[in-house]
């Protein structure tokens, strides 16, 4: 009786063992399993991102369905998760959205991976466009990325006039410290006036001001073609220089007359009184122009015949050495000849003497 005891409680322990065992074994396979990394291809990446892209697991507000259709229609290629096709898919959009070909051409030939980056930009809009309230569970990081490159991007709208200041310097004593002070000068004495009912001298100034400046863009013009004039015409010193003060004088009557520095009926007088002026320098500019261009022709007419002088002593040099040569070729046949009579009758003399 003890030993039936003692041999049931042996099997029952070895049962416990041979259980716990194969509990362990299995899990051990399983976690083997689980652990076991997988490497993606370009081709497994291309058909991951088509499923992805047919199925758009983007769209529903929960997605573990879709993501779980993605994982059965690939096991027929490759084991692959649930889990793991949304991870894969998020790190190729995270990588995409980075600019970090290299990681994804990783494994992948050229053509693969032009596919994949065309797939990649179809999820993109996918995911763009459907992600809706879903962000938070799919893809943190991509998230975090985008909101950082939002963030980067200058804002129109955030507009600060204190830093887009215009910096214009117009006297010595223009600096911030100075602005700072006229302007609450003129704020004051703003202040005193309206309280006080009196108009300020600026508005006082107001209709001259107004003429002047009605006047001075004709002025500017007029001043203008008197500079061009000067410029294109100024022959001597003493002319440019008085031509010169005249436009200078015009600028600053029209600068004046802008500012409102003197009556406005004193402008147009000046204004024609200078004019008059200029226009008689300018005809005297002419004249001496017109005297030195016809100096230039009587030069050129000068230098024309001491080239026909030239050339007809040039043709006279070589008419008399002509003449030389031909004398001097007569003389020659003159000398031949007499030599020939002479040698002819002194051969003949010799053969009468024989």
């Amino acid at each position: 009786m003890m030993a039936d005891e003692v041999e049931q409680s042996s099997m029952e322990q070895a049962g416990k063992k041979s259980d716990s065992g194969g509990i362990s074994s299995a899990n051990g396979d399983e976690t083997n399993k689980r652990k076991s990394p997988m490497r993606f291809s370009g081709q497994r990446d291309i058909r991951l991102l088509q499923e992805v892209v047919s199925l758009n697991p983007f769209k529903d507000a929960s997605p573990t369905t879709t993501w779980a259709s993605i994982s059965s229609n690939l096991e027929h290629l490759f084991k692959i998760s649930s889990r793991r096709c949304r991870e894969r898919t998020i790190l190729l959009l995270e990588q995409f959205i980075k600019g970090d070909y290299p990681s994804l051409q990783w494994h992948s030939t050229k053509e693969e991976f032009a596919i994949k980056v065309q797939l990649l930009q179809q999820v993109l809009q996918q995911y763009q466009d459907g992600a809706g309230g879903n962000i938070s569970r799919i893809g943190g990081v991509f998230v975090m990325a985008t909101a950082a490159a939002a963030e980067e991007e200058e804002d129109d709208d955030d507009f600060d006039p204190e830093k887009n200041r215009p910096l214009v310097i117009l006297q010595e004593d223009s600096t911030s410290d100075a602005y700072t002070a006229r302007q609450d000068a003129g704020g004051n004495e703003h202040e005193q006036q309206m309280q006080n009912g009196t108009p300020s001298a600026k508005e006082h100034a107001t209709p001259t001001a107004k003429r002047a400046r009605m006047a001075a863009p004709s002025t500017f013009s007029i001043s203008g073609s008197a500079k061009g004039n000067s410029n294109a015409n100024s022959i001597g010193g003493d002319s440019n220089g008085s031509l010169t003060n005249d436009v200078r004088v015009l600028e600053e009557l029209a600068m004046a007359a802008v500012m409102g520095d003197f009556e406005a009926a004193d402008f147009p007088s000046q204004v024609i009184s200078v004019l008059l002026t200029c226009q008689a320098k300018e005809m005297h500019v002419r004249e001496q122009e017109l005297k030195l261009r016809r100096d230039e022709l009587d030069l050129e007419r000068a230098k024309l015949k001491l080239q026909e002088d030239q050339l007809a002593l040039e043709k006279a040099r070589f008419e008399i050495e002509r003449q030389e040569r031909e004398q001097r070729h007569r003389c020659e046949r003159q000398e031949n000849t007499l030599f020939i009579e002479e040698l002819k009758r002194v051969t003949s003399s010799g053969f009468a003497d024989s």
